[in-house]
Protein backbone atom coordinates (compact mmCIF):
# COMPACT_ATOMS: atom_id res chain seq x y z
CA UNK A 1 0.00 0.00 0.00
CA UNK A 2 1.35 3.41 -1.01
CA UNK A 3 1.89 5.87 1.86
CA UNK A 4 0.40 9.22 1.45
CA UNK A 5 2.21 12.33 1.05
CA UNK A 6 2.14 13.63 4.73
CA UNK A 7 2.10 17.15 3.41
CA UNK A 8 -0.78 16.22 0.35
CA UNK A 9 -3.09 17.59 2.06
CA UNK A 10 -2.08 21.20 2.81
CA UNK A 11 -2.13 24.10 0.81
CA UNK A 12 1.09 25.08 -1.35
CA UNK A 13 2.06 28.28 0.81
CA UNK A 14 1.98 26.76 4.20
CA UNK A 15 4.01 23.53 2.47
CA UNK A 16 6.29 25.94 1.71
CA UNK A 17 6.29 27.96 4.80
CA UNK A 18 7.36 24.52 6.53
CA UNK A 19 10.60 23.49 4.25
CA UNK A 20 11.89 26.75 4.13
CA UNK A 21 11.74 27.33 8.32
CA UNK A 22 13.37 23.64 8.26
CA UNK A 23 15.72 25.09 5.99
CA UNK A 24 16.96 27.74 8.09
CA UNK A 25 17.16 25.59 10.94
CA UNK A 26 19.79 23.89 9.67
CA UNK A 27 21.67 23.65 6.98
CA UNK A 28 22.08 19.86 6.24
CA UNK A 29 18.45 19.89 6.39
CA UNK A 30 19.07 22.89 3.79
CA UNK A 31 20.72 20.75 1.41
CA UNK A 32 19.15 17.57 1.66
CA UNK A 33 15.42 19.44 0.53
CA UNK A 34 17.38 21.06 -2.47
CA UNK A 35 17.21 17.10 -3.48
CA UNK A 36 13.14 16.34 -2.81
CA UNK A 37 12.23 18.40 -6.47
CA UNK A 38 12.71 21.32 -8.71
CA UNK A 39 9.96 22.99 -6.78
CA UNK A 40 11.59 22.51 -3.42
CA UNK A 41 14.83 23.17 -4.66
CA UNK A 42 13.45 27.15 -5.92
CA UNK A 43 12.44 27.59 -2.59
CA UNK A 44 15.32 26.43 -0.38
CA UNK A 45 18.47 27.33 -2.92
CA UNK A 46 17.82 30.89 -1.94
CA UNK A 47 18.24 30.23 2.01
CA UNK A 48 21.51 27.86 1.28
CA UNK A 49 23.25 30.46 -0.54
CA UNK A 50 22.30 33.17 2.29
CA UNK A 51 25.33 32.51 4.41
CA UNK A 52 28.71 31.46 2.42
CA UNK A 53 31.66 29.92 4.45
CA UNK A 54 34.49 28.66 2.93
CA UNK A 55 36.81 27.95 5.54
CA UNK A 56 39.47 25.23 3.45
CA UNK A 57 40.56 25.63 -0.22
CA UNK A 58 38.45 22.58 -1.01
CA UNK A 59 35.29 24.51 0.05
CA UNK A 60 36.75 27.36 -2.03
CA UNK A 61 36.83 24.88 -5.02
CA UNK A 62 33.41 23.12 -4.55
CA UNK A 63 31.47 27.07 -4.18
CA UNK A 64 33.08 28.02 -7.38
CA UNK A 65 31.78 24.59 -9.18
CA UNK A 66 28.32 24.65 -8.32
CA UNK A 67 28.03 28.64 -8.83
CA UNK A 68 29.36 27.85 -12.34
CA UNK A 69 25.70 26.21 -12.63
CA UNK A 70 23.81 28.82 -11.60
CA UNK A 71 22.87 31.89 -13.24
CA UNK A 72 25.12 34.94 -12.21
CA UNK A 73 22.35 36.76 -11.21
CA UNK A 74 21.04 34.78 -8.56
CA UNK A 75 25.08 34.43 -6.99
CA UNK A 76 24.80 38.09 -7.40
CA UNK A 77 21.68 38.89 -5.44
CA UNK A 78 21.38 35.80 -3.41
CA UNK A 79 24.91 35.55 -1.54
CA UNK A 80 24.26 38.40 1.69
CA UNK A 81 26.84 37.27 3.63
CA UNK A 82 30.49 35.53 2.80
CA UNK A 83 33.24 34.21 5.20
CA UNK A 84 36.46 33.57 3.34
CA UNK A 85 38.30 31.86 5.98
CA UNK A 86 40.82 29.87 3.88
CA UNK A 87 44.39 31.49 2.42
CA UNK A 88 44.15 30.67 -1.22
CA UNK A 89 44.17 30.43 -3.87
CA UNK A 90 43.66 33.96 -4.44
CA UNK A 91 42.84 33.63 -7.83
CA UNK A 92 39.98 31.55 -6.79
CA UNK A 93 39.38 34.12 -4.04
CA UNK A 94 38.69 36.67 -6.54
CA UNK A 95 36.78 34.96 -8.89
CA UNK A 96 34.03 34.28 -5.21
CA UNK A 97 34.22 38.11 -4.41
CA UNK A 98 33.75 39.08 -8.18
CA UNK A 99 30.62 36.93 -8.34
CA UNK A 100 29.17 37.95 -5.10
CA UNK A 101 28.58 41.31 -5.71
CA UNK A 102 25.86 41.98 -3.73
CA UNK A 103 27.53 40.81 -0.13
CA UNK A 104 25.98 43.21 2.27
CA UNK A 105 28.38 41.00 5.20
CA UNK A 106 32.21 39.89 3.77
CA UNK A 107 34.85 38.45 6.58
CA UNK A 108 38.07 37.73 5.22
CA UNK A 109 40.69 35.65 6.66
CA UNK A 110 42.92 35.73 3.96
CA UNK A 111 46.18 37.27 3.44
CA UNK A 112 45.12 40.89 2.39
CA UNK A 113 48.25 42.19 1.36
CA UNK A 114 49.18 38.89 -0.71
CA UNK A 115 45.53 39.69 -2.18
CA UNK A 116 46.56 43.34 -2.57
CA UNK A 117 49.72 42.27 -5.03
CA UNK A 118 48.03 39.72 -7.24
CA UNK A 119 44.48 40.69 -7.38
CA UNK A 120 44.09 44.70 -6.39
CA UNK A 121 40.98 46.15 -5.04
CA UNK A 122 38.82 45.85 -8.09
CA UNK A 123 36.39 43.21 -6.92
CA UNK A 124 36.22 44.59 -3.04
CA UNK A 125 35.58 47.87 -4.59
CA UNK A 126 32.81 46.63 -7.10
CA UNK A 127 30.59 45.42 -4.11
CA UNK A 128 27.30 46.91 -4.93
CA UNK A 129 26.58 47.55 -1.13
CA UNK A 130 28.62 45.97 1.63
CA UNK A 131 27.07 47.40 4.75
CA UNK A 132 29.84 44.97 7.10
CA UNK A 133 33.34 44.04 6.82
CA UNK A 134 35.65 42.48 8.91
CA UNK A 135 39.28 42.01 8.54
CA UNK A 136 40.21 38.50 10.87
CA UNK A 137 43.19 37.10 11.76
CA UNK A 138 45.10 36.16 8.75
CA UNK A 139 43.89 39.49 7.05
CA UNK A 140 45.82 41.95 9.14
CA UNK A 141 48.58 39.56 10.43
CA UNK A 142 51.21 40.92 7.92
CA UNK A 143 49.37 44.47 7.53
CA UNK A 144 46.45 45.30 5.46
CA UNK A 145 45.40 48.34 2.93
CA UNK A 146 42.30 50.41 3.96
CA UNK A 147 41.54 50.25 -0.19
CA UNK A 148 40.56 46.69 0.98
CA UNK A 149 37.04 47.98 2.14
CA UNK A 150 33.84 48.47 0.13
CA UNK A 151 33.22 51.84 -0.48
CA UNK A 152 29.56 51.64 1.58
CA UNK A 153 31.03 49.81 4.73
CA UNK A 154 29.08 51.26 7.76
CA UNK A 155 30.91 48.34 9.95
CA UNK A 156 34.22 47.72 9.82
CA UNK A 157 36.20 45.11 12.29
CA UNK A 158 40.06 45.05 12.21
CA UNK A 159 42.44 43.45 13.73
CA UNK A 160 45.50 45.91 15.34
CA UNK A 161 48.67 44.85 14.18
CA UNK A 162 50.22 46.61 16.57
CA UNK A 163 50.55 49.94 18.22
CA UNK A 164 53.08 52.71 19.23
CA UNK A 165 52.26 55.29 21.72
CA UNK A 166 55.35 57.20 20.66
CA UNK A 167 53.81 58.18 17.43
CA UNK A 168 50.97 60.56 18.22
CA UNK A 169 50.58 61.40 14.27
CA UNK A 170 50.45 57.83 13.20
CA UNK A 171 50.38 55.15 16.17
CA UNK A 172 48.33 52.19 14.61
CA UNK A 173 50.59 49.56 12.32
CA UNK A 174 47.41 49.33 9.68
CA UNK A 175 49.32 48.49 6.74
CA UNK A 176 53.45 48.08 5.70
CA UNK A 177 53.18 51.17 4.10
CA UNK A 178 53.40 55.00 4.70
CA UNK A 179 50.79 56.11 6.89
CA UNK A 180 50.06 58.57 3.82
CA UNK A 181 48.91 55.69 1.71
CA UNK A 182 46.84 53.70 4.24
CA UNK A 183 45.53 53.98 7.68
CA UNK A 184 43.26 56.50 8.91
CA UNK A 185 43.76 59.08 5.64
CA UNK A 186 41.72 55.74 3.60
CA UNK A 187 38.70 55.46 6.46
CA UNK A 188 38.01 59.18 5.60
CA UNK A 189 37.21 57.83 1.78
CA UNK A 190 34.16 55.82 3.84
CA UNK A 191 31.75 58.29 4.76
CA UNK A 192 29.30 56.12 6.04
CA UNK A 193 31.17 54.60 8.34
CA UNK A 194 29.93 54.64 12.23
CA UNK A 195 30.67 51.07 13.71
CA UNK A 196 34.80 50.79 13.69
CA UNK A 197 35.57 47.42 16.04
CA UNK A 198 39.52 46.49 16.70
CA UNK A 199 40.36 43.63 18.47
CA UNK A 200 43.01 44.84 20.60
CA UNK A 201 46.35 42.50 22.21
CA UNK A 202 47.80 45.07 24.59
CA UNK A 203 51.46 44.94 25.22
CA UNK A 204 53.14 44.87 28.51
CA UNK A 205 55.28 48.02 27.37
CA UNK A 206 52.99 50.34 26.61
CA UNK A 207 49.66 51.10 29.27
CA UNK A 208 46.79 49.73 27.74
CA UNK A 209 45.04 53.39 28.06
CA UNK A 210 47.13 54.92 26.30
CA UNK A 211 44.76 54.07 23.08
CA UNK A 212 42.25 56.02 24.19
CA UNK A 213 43.25 59.30 23.16
CA UNK A 214 44.24 58.48 19.86
CA UNK A 215 40.28 56.40 19.57
CA UNK A 216 38.80 59.60 20.67
CA UNK A 217 40.64 61.83 18.12
CA UNK A 218 38.59 59.58 15.89
CA UNK A 219 34.92 60.50 17.36
CA UNK A 220 32.84 63.41 16.39
CA UNK A 221 33.37 66.26 18.62
CA UNK A 222 30.61 67.73 20.31
CA UNK A 223 31.37 71.08 19.58
CA UNK A 224 34.82 72.14 17.36
CA UNK A 225 38.20 70.49 17.78
CA UNK A 226 39.19 67.34 15.67
CA UNK A 227 37.15 68.12 12.50
CA UNK A 228 40.27 67.36 10.02
CA UNK A 229 41.24 64.11 12.02
CA UNK A 230 37.67 62.93 13.00
CA UNK A 231 35.97 59.91 10.58
CA UNK A 232 31.89 62.20 10.96
CA UNK A 233 29.75 59.25 10.70
CA UNK A 234 31.50 57.34 13.45
CA UNK A 235 29.05 56.44 16.43
CA UNK A 236 30.65 53.48 18.13
CA UNK A 237 34.57 52.30 18.48
CA UNK A 238 34.87 48.71 19.56
CA UNK A 239 37.64 47.49 22.03
CA UNK A 240 37.40 43.74 21.80
CA UNK A 241 40.64 43.00 24.02
CA UNK A 242 42.59 39.70 23.18
CA UNK A 243 44.00 37.48 25.92
CA UNK A 244 45.12 33.91 25.91
CA UNK A 245 43.44 31.81 28.73
CA UNK A 246 46.83 32.59 31.33
CA UNK A 247 46.66 36.10 30.33
CA UNK A 248 42.95 36.22 31.39
CA UNK A 249 42.93 37.45 34.60
CA UNK A 250 45.09 40.51 32.87
CA UNK A 251 42.45 41.02 29.56
CA UNK A 252 39.82 40.93 32.10
CA UNK A 253 41.15 43.82 34.20
CA UNK A 254 42.39 45.73 31.10
CA UNK A 255 38.40 45.71 30.04
CA UNK A 256 37.55 47.60 33.28
CA UNK A 257 40.17 50.05 33.08
CA UNK A 258 39.62 50.76 29.44
CA UNK A 259 35.93 51.38 30.66
CA UNK A 260 36.89 53.23 33.34
CA UNK A 261 39.17 55.50 31.41
CA UNK A 262 36.40 56.15 28.78
CA UNK A 263 33.77 56.94 31.22
CA UNK A 264 36.77 59.31 33.30
CA UNK A 265 36.95 61.32 29.99
CA UNK A 266 33.66 61.74 28.79
CA UNK A 267 32.64 63.59 26.04
CA UNK A 268 33.49 61.87 22.60
CA UNK A 269 35.71 58.81 24.46
CA UNK A 270 32.03 57.65 26.05
CA UNK A 271 31.28 55.74 22.83
CA UNK A 272 34.66 53.69 23.27
CA UNK A 273 33.11 50.17 24.78
CA UNK A 274 35.90 47.77 25.74
CA UNK A 275 35.09 44.28 26.06
CA UNK A 276 36.57 40.86 26.00
CA UNK A 277 37.28 39.33 22.43
CA UNK A 278 35.74 36.29 21.78
CA UNK A 279 37.38 32.76 21.26
CA UNK A 280 36.87 32.66 17.56
CA UNK A 281 36.28 36.04 16.01
CA UNK A 282 35.39 34.22 12.60
CA UNK A 283 32.96 31.86 14.87
CA UNK A 284 30.94 35.21 16.64
CA UNK A 285 30.46 36.86 13.06
CA UNK A 286 29.28 33.23 11.12
CA UNK A 287 26.18 33.36 14.18
CA UNK A 288 25.72 36.90 14.36
CA UNK A 289 24.98 36.48 10.14
CA UNK A 290 22.72 33.74 10.94
CA UNK A 291 20.82 35.57 13.10
CA UNK A 292 22.40 35.23 16.69
CA UNK A 293 23.42 37.95 19.14
CA UNK A 294 25.22 40.92 16.75
CA UNK A 295 28.69 41.82 16.92
CA UNK A 296 28.28 45.52 17.92
CA UNK A 297 24.66 44.72 20.14
CA UNK A 298 26.91 44.85 23.66
CA UNK A 299 28.05 47.80 22.89
CA UNK A 300 25.90 49.79 21.44
CA UNK A 301 23.67 49.07 24.63
CA UNK A 302 26.69 49.87 26.45
CA UNK A 303 26.60 53.22 24.73
CA UNK A 304 23.12 54.28 25.52
CA UNK A 305 23.26 53.98 29.10
CA UNK A 306 26.53 56.16 29.15
CA UNK A 307 24.61 58.79 27.06
CA UNK A 308 21.76 58.44 28.97
CA UNK A 309 23.48 59.10 32.39
CA UNK A 310 25.04 62.18 31.00
CA UNK A 311 22.64 63.97 29.94
CA UNK A 312 20.64 63.66 33.34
Amino acid sequence: MTTPFVFSNLPVELVRDILEHAAHSDRATARNLTLVSSAVKQWTDPILYDTVVLSTARSLRAFIAAIANKPSEFVRTRVRNLGIFTLGPVQSIDRVLAACGGVQSLACGFSLPSYLQSQGTEAVQALRQPREQHLLGAACRDGWDAALVGPTVTHLRIHLAAFDSSRPESPFAFANTPFHEAGWDRLHALPALSHLAIVYRPSGSTPPTAIIPHLTRLLPPPAHGNEDVCLPALQLVLIQVVGAKKDAAFAAETVKALNRAVEAAAGPALRIVAELAPSSAARQWEESVRGGRGVWEDAEDAVRTRLTAAAK
